[in-house]
C-alpha cells in the first residue's frame, strides 16, 4: 500500500515502513548491539515485542499505526530478531563443541 511506504522524490519505497525498519535493525543495528551490550534471550523478546503489539493491534482494527511508528518498531524488532536468533545460533554451538 502506497500509503504504508515512505516515498523519496515522489518514488515510493519498495517496502512498506515497517519491513524498512525491520531491515535496517537487521542489518545495520543488530551487529552492533550484539558486539557492544550483554546478549540476554529475554532483551530480545522484549525488543520483538513492540513490533508485535504494534501489528495486531493494526491488524484486529484496534488502531492505525502511521509511517514513523511501524518504523520503530520495526527497527527495535529486527535488532531482537537477529538478536535472538544469533543467542540460539551459539547456544547451539555450545552444545555441539
Amino acid at each position: 500500500m502506497a500509503s504504508r511506504s515512505f516515498h523519496v522524490r515522489g518514488m515510493q519505497c519498495p517496502l512498506c515502513a515497517r519491513c524498512t525498519g525491520l531491515l535496517i535493525g537487521e542489518v545495520i543495528l543488530a551487529p552492533l548491539y550484539i558486539i557492544l551490550l550483554p546478549q540476554i534471550w529475554w532483551v530480545s523478546l522484549l525488543l520483538i515485542l513492540p513490533l508485535a503489539v504494534d501489528g495486531i493491534g493494526q491488524y484486529l482494527g484496534f488502531w492505525l499505526s502511521d509511517n514513523i511508528r511501524r518504523l520503530l518498531t520495526g527497527l527495535l524488532g529486527g535488532i531482537g530478531l537477529i538478536a535472538l536468533a544469533f543467542q540460539g545460533l551459539m547456544a547451539l554451538i555450545e552444545r555441539t563443541f
